[in-house]
This record gives C-alpha cells, sequence and structure tokens, in this order.
C-alpha cells in the first residue's frame, strides 16, 4: 500500500467518532414531516389562545422594529408601547419612538389617541367590545396594530385562516427565553411566531407583508407580562390643557355621533386627517 494512502488509526478512530455522535445525536431530534410540523404548531398555538383568553386583564411591553427594503437599502424604525387590556370592552397604551410619544384609550364607547409631540388628540366611535373594535379600527380607521391578534378573545381564531399553511419550524431563543420557532404563510402575509414554556405565552411575533413594495415586515417582542388588576382610571382618557383637537378621518359613510367639549382641552374640528401614529 502506498503511504500516501495510508490515515492513521487515530485519526479514523475521532473521525468514526464523530460520526456516531453525528448519527445519535440526529436519533434524538428527529425532523418532524409537515404533518407532523402542522400539528404540532396547531397544538402549540391552541394552547397559547386558551392562556391568553383565560386572563381577562393583563398588560405587556411590545417592542416593535418596522423595516423596509427600498433601493437595497433596508430602513428600520422602532417603538416600544406599553399595553393594557381589561375584557371586554377597556384598552391603554402609551408608545414612544420615532414619531414621539402616543397615548390611547378605549372605554368601550369611544377611542382617545394623544399625541404630546404635536400636542393634539382626537376622539372617535367604537363598538361595544375590544373583538369588534379591533376590527372597526383596522377597517374603518385604517389603524394597523400588529399586536392586536394576540389581544382578541380567541387569538387562535384571529391569527388562523382558511387558507393558512405552515407549523413547527424550531426551538430559538427570545433573548434569554427559549421559544418554541412557528412560522405560516397566508395570501397577503407570511408570520412568524414564538412562543414560550411549550406554548404557554408569546414572545415575538414577526409579520411580512409579502405583496407590498420592499416586502416590509414588523417585529414584536413582548416583555413583562402581567396579570394584576388595575382601576378604571386606566382607561380613562388624560389630555392636557391646551392641546388642539383635530378630525378622525373614518372611511364609511355614518356620521360620527356629536362628542361632548373636553375640560382643559381645545375642542376644535382642525382638518381631516388621522391622528398621528
Amino acid at each position: 500500500m502506498s503511504r500516501k494512502f495510508e490515515v492513521p488509526t487515530q485519526r479514523i478512530i475521532g473521525t468514526t467518532a464523530a460520526l456516531l455522535i453525528g448519527v445519535i445525536g440526529c436519533s434524538q431530534t428527529p425532523r418532524l414531516t409537515p404533518e407532523e410540523a402542522k400539528a404540532k404548531g396547531d397544538a402549540l398555538l391552541r394552547t397559547m389562545s386558551a392562556n391568553m383568553a383565560a386572563v381577562q386583564t393583563f398588560a405587556f411591553t411590545a417592542d416593535e422594529r418596522r423595516e423596509r427594503t427600498a433601493n437595497g437599502k433596508t430602513g428600520a424604525t422602532s417603538t416600544t408601547r406599553r399595553v393594557v387590556v381589561r375584557r371586554p370592552d377597556r384598552l391603554a397604551f402609551i408608545g414612544k419612538g420615532e414619531a414621539g410619544e402616543i397615548a390611547g384609550w378605549y372605554d368601550g364607547a369611544h377611542v382617545t389617541l394623544v399625541s404630546h409631540g404635536h400636542k393634539v388628540w382626537a376622539r372617535g366611535p367604537m363598538p361595544p367590545t375590544l373583538d369588534e373594535s379591533l376590527d372597526f379600527l383596522a377597517n374603518e380607521y385604517r389603524v394597523q396594530m400588529p399586536t392586536a391578534d394576540l389581544l382578541y378573545s380567541s387569538p387562535y381564531d384571529a391569527l388562523m385562516t382558511k387558507d393558512t399553511t405552515g407549523g413547527w419550524v424550531d426551538t430559538q431563543a427570545v433573548g434569554d427565553r427559549t421559544c418554541d420557532h412557528l412560522a405560516y404563510q397566508q395570501a397577503i402575509v407570511d408570520w412568524e411566531i414564538w412562543l414560550d414554556s411549550n406554548g404557554q405565552l408569546p414572545c415575538q411575533l414577526k409579520i411580512t407583508y409579502k405583496n407590498e413594495p420592499g416586502r416590509p415586515s414588523t417585529t414584536v417582542t413582548y416583555h413583562g407580562l402581567d396579570s394584576s388588576q388595575v382601576s378604571n382610571d386606566t382607561f380613562t382618557a388624560k389630555i392636557p390643557d391646551g392641546y388642539q383637537r383635530i378630525r378622525i378621518m373614518r372611511h364609511a359613510s355614518v356620521e360620527a355621533p356629536p362628542e361632548p367639549e373636553t375640560p382643559g382641552a381645545a375642542a376644535t374640528s382642525g382638518s381631516a386627517k388621522n391622528p398621528p401614529r
């Protein structure tokens, strides 16, 4: 045998051991078939949805990062929101980002939005429940909320549609949490969700608007989920003195009901435009 074809015995043993370890490792974490991945993802989503639905009052912090690619360059904006929910008919939030500080309140009858950077506020009528109001915000006021699907009384039904395909992908780290990573495809968007503790709660949600120019995406990371009780005052709109009222733009023919004056605020009609977000 020519020496150029000889391989040291030690190297053979080491290579064989490495191959065996790889085979054993693969056997311990087998790849799922598409049907198994779909079933596992569905089970995790249903568990998360049931857990979220069981909590009537909760709060969380959401870090939102929006990205869009144009001319080969990707631009990003970031916003942090603290959201408080009390089902079936209360929501409050305050957000800080490039657009300044924005606050909002839903009280079962109206939504009130305040832009502290512009010193303006707006108010519009809303349906009597949070589930209806989330749809109303999107359809009537054209307000898109990436966190909205997780605020419905059944997040599973809000997320999943008849054309949804996908399932469990793998486990990944989100900050210091180990999360199940699920990925789904729909006609208009692709979305991914990361769930901690075997689907108990959401860690992160990413939505990609694949039919829009630049394929913009929004990634929302959730922190500090808290189910403590809150007072009614949490959902009462707080408008500082001197802020100007502007008209909220609606996209239907129904006239908004007359609004009472708010003490300490100039309730002028302003120009017809969307409230700053």
